[in-house]
């Protein structure tokens, strides 16, 4: 059985785990560099599990096998605005409607703390994560040109939902 989890600040291990495999196995659609955080404290990840008010992480779980990852933040550049991070599944679940669970999630957090908008970000060619976000309503705001934590310059498609 397939569930999502919000994780506490008890899961930090969880948590670094399947992020650190996530880099591992897509650094291309990550904001992260693996050796960086890798190279972190435990505390760091104990700590971002406990401002919940600012920072929300949860795991795809098939039973007791963590198989992906979510999360959700609050934008740097807009207190009222929540971004939408992080999001990794396996490969072998990929395809199978799962990202649905990621946005209820992260949209009804954003919503329990009072967000007014919600906003996702991706590479050009994410189509992947294009699709998924234009099913829950997100609307294309703008383009900028970027450099990823993987040493490359690319397009950020921004979209953006209104609460």
């Amino acid at each position: 059985m397939i569930t999502l989890r919000r994780y506490i600040t008890e899961d930090w291990q969880a948590l670094k785990d399947i992020r650190l495999e996530a880099l591992q196995n897509e650094p291309h659609f990550f904001g992260g560099r693996y050796h960086e955080e890798a190279a972190r404290a435990d505390q760091h990840w104990i700590d971002m599990l406990a401002q919940d008010d600012y920072w929300a992480f949860w795991g795809l779980y098939d039973g007791d096998t963590c198989i992906g990852l979510t999360g959700a933040a609050r934008l740097r550049a807009d207190p009222t605005c929540a971004l939408l991070i992080a999001s990794y599944i396996r490969t072998e679940y990929r395809n199978k409607g799962l990202s649905a669970l990621y946005y209820k999630a992260r949209i009804d957090w954003a919503r329990s703390l009072g967000y007014k908008t919600v906003e996702v970000h991706h590479r050009s060619d994410n189509h992947i994560s294009k699709a998924a976000n234009q099913k829950f309503g997100f609307v294309y705001t703008h383009t900028d040109n970027v450099l990823w934590p993987d040493g490359t310059h690319d397009d950020r498609l921004c979209y953006r939902l209104i609460l």
